[in-house]
């Protein structure tokens, strides 16, 4: 917004990640503009909508505009001179899924607006796969973009702040587990409140917040859900392969199912991951994984349990439903919040990120036939510069931990097979302390508590 040239930027992310608000916090009424589409609008009335902020906005009467020219014919003398931050937000609505509005735009920038030096004008949208296709990777746009922000989830240190200091680090956990880092489910949060009351009120009782989520989601984000819900429902039981996961829907593993695969990686809701590669190998099993913890939480808990949410209008239904199974539901969340936050705890650590060639899960199949192997899987490996290897172990669990815990890592390193150059290092981390006997043994070359995961960066 400070730049001596005129600037074309790209703003794209999941629903309730915070773009709108993000970008509306920058506005400075009197010189910018900001234009939020209507979803499922026919165009004459979206058009109408664009005219009718512009003379909101500027003061000016509103142009009477049939085509998207004559719209952008009006907006022109506003941009013309002076410092100028303009939002179209929500642009594939405003576009109505089709790319000729792109087009439009492109010529807009290149004979009218560009020629201010004091314009940024930022594409902002939520559906992913409308954004990569016709703007990130636009041949209309190409070499005009000049910057492009994917908004992500917040990291764990700065979800905190929406809990005011008011809960521990444990609580936090498990919410940001369930919710994960989206700001606007964050904000429904009521920090003075335990987790089973939040979660009654916002996900267990009769019109709660996030009852009807997965459906605004979807329908906002894909045309038909139905074949994208079989998947996401599927994934929440676990990892798949992409054949194990055509298997379990009885469809071909081929293009059609890759394309859906791909529409719900790029909208962040699921991850193909391939086990980290060492010293030029190549990970040959990829897994996908559902991304999401809401997702995941939905599938699970919710959905199963859906027809008696709808009827309940009491308290203490997420503890009856969950109380048996949520300790080992957030066991195998903690991995992905570990993952999710691996810069904090590499800070931790004391590794610079400068220093990582990779990071990632490690997996390995058990093998079959005459010679079998065993498999395993690591929570998080990072191969570092000087023939480093950090297997990293995550415990969500206030239980002390014992020396169980050191055989089944090193029993995980036998099968990582690391050649004799590599340096080991073993990292725990971890809710609960750790035993007697695991603290004398020195096994870990370093552990960490949950703190690492909120902490600030540690003073040099």
């Amino acid at each position: 917004m400070n730049s001596s040239r005129a600037e074309l930027g790209i703003v794209y992310g999941r629903r309730r990640v915070g773009k709108s608000a993000l970008l509306s916090s920058l506005q400075k009424k009197g010189r910018d503009l900001y234009f939020e589409a209507l979803q499922k609008v026919e165009l004459s009335r979206q058009i109408q909508h664009f005219t009718d902020q512009l003379s909101e906005q500027t003061g000016t009467p509103r142009v009477l505009a049939r085509t998207w020219k004559e719209a952008f014919d009006a907006l022109t003398p506003h941009l013309r001179k002076g410092r100028r931050y303009i939002v179209f937000d929500e642009f594939p609505w405003m576009a109505s899924g089709r790319a000729e509005l792109v087009s439009l735009l492109k010529y807009y920038w290149d004979n009218r607006w560009k020629t201010n030096s004091g314009l940024t004008l930022v594409l902002c949208g939520s559906v992913s796969s409308f954004m990569l296709k016709h703007l990130v990777h636009s041949h209309a746009l190409h070499n005009r973009k000049t910057f492009e922000i994917k908004v992500e989830g917040l990291p764990a240190r700065d979800g905190a702040l929406f809990f005011k200091g008011r809960r521990s680090t444990f609580e936090m956990s498990k919410v940001l587990m369930i919710f994960g880092g989206i700001p606007k489910y964050l904000e429904q949060i009521d920090p003075a409140s335990s987790l089973s009351h939040n979660m009654d009120r916002l996900c267990f009782t009769k019109n709660s917040f996030f009852l009807t989520e997965f459906e605004t989601l979807f329908k906002e984000q894909f045309k038909v859900i139905k074949t994208y819900e079989l998947i996401v429902e599927a994934l929440a039981q676990g990892s798949h392969s992409r054949e194990a996961l055509a298997g379990k829907l009885g469809k071909p593993p081929g293009g059609g199912l890759g394309s859906y695969i791909q529409a719900l990686e790029q909208a962040d809701f699921v991850k193909q991951m391939s086990p980290l590669a060492l010293d030029g190998e190549r990970g040959k099993t990829r897994r996908i994984v559902l991304w999401d913890e809401w997702l995941r939480f939905y599938f699970t808990y919710v959905k199963p349990h859906r027809s008696a949410i709808e009827l309940n209008t009491g308290s203490g239904l997420f503890d009856r439903l969950t109380c048996r199974s949520l300790d080992s539901y957030l066991g195998l969340c903690f991995e992905r919040f570990c993952l999710k936050n691996i810069p904090s705890l590499l800070e931790h650590m004391g590794v610079s990120i400068s220093e990582v060639i990779g990071v990632g899960p490690f997996f390995r199949q058990p093998g079959r036939g005459a010679i079998k192997s065993p498999g395993a899987q690591v929570d998080i490996l990072i191969h570092r510069q000087g023939h480093i290897l950090t297997v990293v172990e995550c415990k969500f669990q206030t239980n002390p931990l014992g020396l169980s815990v050191a055989r089944d890592v090193e029993n995980k390193i036998r099968v990582i097979k690391p050649k004799r150059h590599f340096t080991i290092e073993k990292v725990l981390v971890s809710a609960g302390p750790l035993s007697r006997d695991l603290e004398k043994s020195g096994y870990f070359h370093k552990v960490l508590g949950l703190e690492a995961l909120f902490a600030p960066p540690p003073s040099v």
